[in-house]
């Protein structure tokens, strides 16, 4: 695995994480296609407390998901340049999601599952190497 560290497109902002990733995945909800502006988002999710954030344009945007719509998510961004950096899901306490298109190094990535199959958009095939789930993951015990 490769360094988990990155920035937003500006450079504005910029993390770094010294634990080893939790899970890597590709996530079919309609808010990731929404927020990337594309069909799918791809993340790895690491421990909270393992993640350091630097920067001064940091804005947090509360979403309601399919999966918990009485809770807010919390999109994290880049103000200046509008670039997602990583989301916190109350499903998933501890657990930062990072946005893996920010990584400087993402040629170890291979994400291990999909979730929230049933927004994939049609034409988005599965592969046969990780299991596609209807909904999100089952939240941790």
């Amino acid at each position: 695995m490769g360094k988990l560290d990155g920035h937003c497109l500006c450079g504005s902002i910029s993390y770094s994480c010294e634990a080893e990733p939790l899970f890597t995945a590709i996530c079919h909800c309609k808010n990731c296609q929404r927020q990337t502006g594309t069909s799918f988002s791809i993340v790895v999710g690491v421990p909270d407390d393992a993640l350091a954030i630097e920067g001064d344009t940091l804005g947090t945007f509360a979403t309601k998901g399919d999966d918990h719509p009485d809770e807010d998510s919390y999109r994290i961004f880049c103000n200046a340049c509008g670039s997602p950096i990583l989301t916190r899901n109350p499903l998933m306490p501890g657990v930062a999601i990072i946005k893996a298109g920010t990584l400087n190094d993402s040629t170890w990535l291979e994400p291990q599952m999909e979730v929230f199959g049933e927004s994939a958009q049609p034409w988005v095939e599965e592969h046969e190497s990780r299991p596609r789930m209807p909904a999100g993951p089952p939240p941790p015990a």
